[in-house]
């Protein structure tokens, strides 16, 4: 009987120790590190104040690797404009091996503007695509926002003197202005500097979409001051971002001495008092036509008394 329970309990000790060395043979499960690093822009910088058609800017984005704990490996970055208006000189994208963790990246990619493109602000999307040491794949995207600025021209006419003014006349002049830039013009104004000219103040032609026309009027009073008078007429105006600019155009033209008119009372008189000069030549015909009637009447007379004698 003894031995009966001596082999049971040498059993039960074999198997439990079966297992127990079982149990330490299975390999121990590795804690894993499910978290999602994230990888974002911090801040982005161009080296201009914006983007130009035919001209290149270079831009630096900034990333950074959030996660305090994992490496990113495998990084593609990739920057794109929806409407094609900004494009990136070259592929635009880059590759890079590995952002350490709590890590920063700087990207440096050069931009440019389509011929087309709109002005004003554009979205630019800035994506990435990363693993972590686990091979799991993450993507992410930010937007920077980036200003296209196209060309600004005015053409402009009418801006002239005539060559003479009368003192105390006023002078019109219509000026016509014509848009020939890609973004719209905004405040244009008109400033007068002619001595002797008074212009009034400033003449204000507002907004001209690019392509169209607008136009302005002015009214310029001579004084009596008389002679040649030179000056300049200044033309100002801003785009859409608020930049100004401003054109100057040389003026001059010679005030002339009012000649006054004849009041219908001065009128009257020249009616009712006939020229001095007319009555003077009538006066000197009349009286050399007597003078010389005189003689020839004496000397006919004689003549008649010498042949009524001889007969």
């Amino acid at each position: 009987m003894k031995k009966i329970i001596t082999i049971i309990l040498a059993l039960i000790f074999c198997f439990a120790f079966g297992l127990t060395a079982f149990a330490e043979d299975e390999p121990k499960e590795e804690n894993i590190d499910a978290s999602q690093p994230r990888l974002m822009v911090t801040d982005y910088s161009l080296d201009t104040e914006s983007l130009k058609p035919g001209k290149e800017s270079e831009l630096k984005v900034t990333l950074k690797n959030y996660s305090s704990t994992k490496a990113l490996r495998n990084i593609k970055l990739s920057i794109t404009e929806e409407s094609g208006d900004i494009k990136p000189v070259g592929t635009g994208t880059q590759y890079v091996e590995r952002i350490y963790a709590g890590s920063t990246y700087t990207w440096t990619v050069k931009l440019t503007a389509a011929k087309t493109a709109q002005i004003g602000e554009h979205a630019v999307a800035v994506s990435s695509e990363y693993e972590d040491k686990y091979y799991t794949a993450y993507s992410g995207s930010d937007v920077l926002r980036l200003n296209v600025k196209q060309k600004t021209g005015l053409d402009f006419s009418g801006v002239q003197l005539p060559a003479k003014v009368v003192e105390g006349d006023t002078v019109t002049l219509d000026m016509s202005f014509m848009n020939t830039g890609k973004c719209k013009i905004r405040n244009l104004k008109i400033d007068f500097d002619i001595p002797n000219l008074e212009s009034g103040g400033t003449t204000f032609v507002g907004e001209i979409e690019a392509g169209e026309s607008g136009a302005g009027s002015a009214n310029l009073r001579a004084t009596n001051t008389l002679g040649e008078t030179k000056g300049k007429i200044t033309i100002t105006y801003e785009d859409e971002f608020g930049e100004e600019y401003s054109k100057s155009v040389d003026v001059q033209t010679v005030i002339e001495k009012k000649v006054e008119a004849k009041t219908e009372e001065d009128e009257k008189d020249e009616k009712k008092n006939p020229q001095w000069w007319a009555f003077l030549l009538g006066g000197t015909a009349l009286g050399g036509g007597i003078g010389c009637a005189i003689p020839l009447s004496i000397s006919s007379r004689k003549q008649r008394k010498e042949d009524e004698l001889r007969l």
